[in-house]
Order: structure tokens, then C-alpha cells, then sequence
């Protein structure tokens, strides 16, 4: 009986060894394909926001025209009741265009029809910015707060200097919205920062200085 178990010993002893050989290379192969699986995790991860950021840039040119028009759209009047003149567009009597935003100006005195088609068009243009910015909200892109905030050379590029009341180095105006992706800054706020005017200096001395 000794003889079988010394005779089976060395059997066990390799059989013991083969199992941790394949344990170990089990747990191996694991770990490998917990890693792969982080990795694959990870390259999916930077896709998508590669993805995001490539619609965000796409997307630029039109949001930027949006909000220009908007900004530059003149301060509509409406005009002295039973006037039959035009309605004022920025506070100045101008020969009205034929059309605006494709809806036809209606002849004869109707200052108030058009203003109501003209602030319905302004409205328009307010709800598509709104609507952009909460898609964009919804992919994790948010505007680069600017105005009123110290100037940031992370987040904003300042191309005008200003002479002016407010404190040194804070952002007056922005002529061109910035975006952030995570933390990741996709374009920069192109910025107006005033330099304070000290108490001795006179206001009406002051000039407008580009970067």
C-alpha cells in the first residue's frame, strides 16, 4: 500500500502543478481581457468626443452668423399712430425693404403688421440660438463664460482693448463666443478687456486699441 502511494504521489504532484499552470494562465488571459476591455472602453470614450468636438466645429460658422444677425439687427420703432409712414428701424426713418426674412413688407401704412412680423422674426432667431444651445448643453458642450469675468488666457483671446471704469483686465465685450468639451477648450472667447481708467485720466482721451 506504501508502494501505490509513493508510486501516485509524483503523479499528483504533476497533476497539481498542471492545474496551477492553467490557473494561472486562466487569471492571466483575464487580466489581459480586462484590459483590452478598458482600452477598447477608452478608445470609444475619445471617439465620441472626437466626434463631438468635430460636429461642435462644424456647427461654428452657423451659430456665429446667427448671433451676429441678431446683434446687428436695428431697434425697431413703431411709428406715431394713424402716421402713414413706414415703421423706423434704428430710431431712423429708412426706405423699408421690400421683404424681411422672406415675409413680404405690407404696402400702405402697415407699420404695425411688419413690426409684429419683425419681432416675431427677431423671436425666431432667439429660439434657434436656444435650441442649439441646449443640444449642445446635451452633448457636454458649454459657452465659455466671458463678460464681466477676468480675462483668462486659457479660455479667452483678447483682440481689442478698451479704456474704461470697470476693473483692469476684465472682459467688456465678446465678439465671438468660446466653447469647452470637458474641460477641453474647442475655440477660445475672442474678447474686449478694459484698462481702468486711473483717477487723473480723462475719459474723453481715451481710444480703442486693437491687439
Amino acid at each position: 500500500m506504501s508502494d501505490d502511494n509513493n508510486q501516485k504521489e509524483p503523479i499528483i504532484d504533476q497533476l497539481q502543478k498542471d492545474l496551477d499552470q492553467m490557473t494561472n494562465s486562466w487569471k492571466r488571459a483575464l487580466a489581459d481581457f480586462e484590459n483590452f476591455k478598458k482600452q477598447k472602453e477608452k478608445e470609444n470614450k475619445e471617439l465620441l468626443e472626437f466626434a463631438k468636438e468635430v460636429t461642435v466645429v462644424k456647427l461654428l460658422p452657423t451659430i456665429d452668423t446667427l448671433e451676429q444677425a441678431l446683434h446687428h439687427m436695428p431697434e425697431y420703432t413703431t411709428p406715431s399712430a394713424g402716421a402713414d409712414t413706414p415703421p423706423i428701424l434704428g430710431g431712423e426713418e429708412k426706405e423699408s425693404p421690400p421683404s424681411i426674412g422672406g415675409v413680404p413688407r405690407e404696402a400702405g401704412g402697415g407699420g404695425s403688421d411688419f413690426g409684429e412680423k419683425y419681432k416675431n422674426w427677431q423671436a425666431g432667431i432667439n429660439g434657434i440660438l436656444s435650441q442649439l444651445d441646449k443640444t449642445l448643453a446635451e452633448l457636454g458642450i458649454k459657452k465659455i463664460e466671458a463678460i464681466g469675468k477676468k480675462f483668462d488666457p486659457n479660455f479667452h483671446e483678447a483682440v481689442k482693448e478698451v479704456a474704461g471704469v470697470a476693473e483692469d483686465g476684465s472682459i467688456v465685450d465678446e465678439l465671438q463666443a468660446g466653447f469647452i468639451l470637458n474641460n477641453k477648450v474647442i475655440r477660445p472667447s475672442q474678447v474686449v478687456i478694459n484698462k481702468k481708467i486711473k483717477t487723473n485720466d480723462h475719459p474723453e482721451e481715451s481710444a480703442t486699441r486693437d491687439l
